[in-house]
């Protein structure tokens, strides 16, 4: 079973600044779960 922690944060801005945020969680690891207005939601697995 794999377990999970989840983050949830808010970004601001539009365009660019939006795809650099997604970026830097992508390469830390997070997966993008879901985008509720601001707020995005990432999990990754725990090791």
């Amino acid at each position: 079973m794999i377990i999970y922690e989840y983050k949830c944060v808010m970004v601001l801005g539009a365009g660019e600044k939006t795809t650099e945020t997604l970026n830097e969680y992508g390469k830390s690891g997070w997966e993008l779960v879901c985008v509720c207005n601001a707020w995005h939601y990432f999990k990754r697995p725990v090791n």
